[in-house]
C-alpha cells in the first residue's frame, strides 16, 4: 500500500513539473513570437520611411528579455535609427550604448561582427568632428588672408602705375 502512495505521488509529482516545463516552453515561444512580430513591424515602418514607429518598436523589442536573432537585430537597427545627422556627442554615445551592449550580450552573433566597424567610426567620430572643425576653422583664416593679400597686390599695382605714369611727367618734364 505505501509503494502504491509511493507510486501516485511520484506520477503526481513529475506530471506537475512536466506541466510546468511544458508551461515555461510554452510562455518562452510566446515571448520570443511576439518579439518576432515587433521586429518585424519595425522592419515594415523602416520600408515605409517611419523611422520613428521602427525606433519605438525596437525600443520595445530590445527592453524586453534578450531572446538571440531578435534581440541582437533590434540592438543593431536601433543603433544606427539612433545617429543623428548632425554628429551630437550624446546621440552618438547612444548609439555607442547599444552597439556595446550587442558586444557584451550576443558576442556570436552576425549582427556583433558587422557592428565592430561601425563602433570603431562613431568612437572616432567626436575626435574625427573636431579637426574638421578646425580645418574648416583654418581654411576660413587663410581665405581671409587670401582676400587681404589680394587687395594688398592690387592696391601695389595701383601705386606701381602712379609711379611709372609720374617717372613718364618727370621725364618729359626734364627733357
Amino acid at each position: 500500500m505505501k509503494i502504491v502512495r509511493f507510486l501516485i505521488l511520484a506520477v503526481t509529482i513529475l506530471s506537475l513539473s512536466a506541466c510546468a516545463v511544458v508551461q515555461k516552453t510554452i510562455e518562452v515561444q510566446r515571448q520570443r513570437s511576439l518579439q518576432e512580430e515587433r521586429l518585424e513591424k519595425a522592419l515594415t515602418l523602416l520600408q515605409r520611411g517611419d523611422s520613428d514607429g521602427a525606433a519605438e518598436n525596437l525600443r520595445a523589442v530590445v527592453a524586453a528579455k534578450g531572446i538571440n536573432g531578435v534581440t541582437d537585430e533590434a540592438l543593431f537597427r536601433l543603433a544606427l535609427l539612433t545617429i543623428p545627422e548632425e554628429f551630437d556627442r550624446e546621440e552618438i554615445g547612444r548609439a555607442s550604448n547599444l552597439l556595446e551592449r550587442l558586444r557584451k550580450e550576443y558576442p556570436a552573433s552576425t549582427w556583433t561582427a558587422q557592428a565592430a566597424s561601425l563602433a570603431s567610426f562613431l568612437t572616432d567620430s567626436p575626435r574625427r568632428l573636431q579637426a574638421s572643425t578646425e580645418l574648416r576653422r583654418q581654411i576660413k583664416s587663410l581665405k581671409d588672408v587670401n582676400l587681404s593679400l589680394t587687395r594688398e597686390n592690387k592696391e601695389l599695382r595701383l601705386n606701381i602705375e602712379k609711379l611709372k605714369s609720374l617717372d613718364v611727367e618727370l621725364e618729359k618734364k626734364t627733357k
